[in-house]
């Protein structure tokens, strides 16, 4: 696996700092929205917050993550080696991370598979950082197509178009015994390009899944529908930036 040939790779952190802090903050939400003795771990968590409860829970817990951009600053802070090492040092992040929490058998929280590259506000230059809050396999996690199940990018691009397929559903059916389920464990996170097909089906797992996901991208790269300043913030600015920008403000403006 690897995030240029299969257009997707799993990184190891160094201990589970990352994962603690995050999974601290969702126990003090989960506090506030149930009374109930929560002590089994986010795994569990379908034995204390019904189904029929999940979105208004999940909100209350994106919430939670999201404000002063708390997750998405934590999450930088802790990646950014690694981010730096791909992207360059010029970055910029999604402001609000997106949370998936997918109980057993819960057919409500289906992502079908798909490419955000195509018909999207996303740019191509994008890549996704996903990071589970508990082990997941299987069901339990996102499924995807490798880019390396074809000969060339190219010849997987258009998948759609050189097999004549005019649906999602038709998509599912031709290549879903060619689909690899993510299997990850903390602390490491997984990044992807979004272009790649994936989605996930019912869990079937005894266990509940949780994961956040949250889009970064090179400053000055391309962008699409997401625009710096309403989705994207900058996470990270070279000191060559900070001197070019400051020449640029003296010398131009003066």
């Amino acid at each position: 696996m690897s995030l240029y040939t299969s257009g997707i790779q799993k990184y190891s952190l160094p201990n589970d700092s990352l994962t603690n802090q995050l999974i601290d903050s969702i126990i003090k939400a989960t506090s506030e929205y149930t009374d109930k003795s929560f002590i089994s771990g986010l795994d569990h968590i379908h034995d204390f917050v019904d189904d029929n409860e999940l979105n208004e829970y999940r909100l209350s817990i994106i919430q939670k993550l999201n404000y002063n951009q708390f997750a998405s600053k934590l999450i930088f802070s802790h990646c950014k080696e690694i981010l730096t090492s791909i992207l360059g040092p010029d970055i910029a992040i999604q402001k609000n991370v997106g949370l998936s929490i997918q109980m057993p058998n819960d057919s409500s929280s289906l992502l079908p598979i798909h490419s955000d590259v195509f018909s999207s506000d996303c740019s191509p230059y994008e890549l996704v950082i996903w990071i589970p809050l508990v082990k997941c396999y299987k069901t339990k996690s996102m499924f995807y197509l490798p880019f390396d199940h074809c000969s060339s990018l190219h010849e997987y691009l258009h998948l759609l178009s050189s097999n004549n397929i005019s649906s999602i559903d038709e998509f599912q059916s031709k290549f879903q015994n060619n689909y690899k389920f993510l299997e990850i464990t903390p602390p490491s996170f997984a990044l992807f390009y979004h272009s790649i097909w994936h989605g996930n089906v019912i869990n079937c797992e005894p266990e509940t899944r949780w994961s956040i996901n949250l889009r970064v991208k090179g400053l000055f790269t391309p962008y699409k529908g997401k625009q710096i300043g309403d989705y994207f913030t900058i996470a990270q600015i070279s000191d060559a930036t900070k001197l070019s920008s400051l020449i640029d403000e003296i010398y131009y403006d003066s």
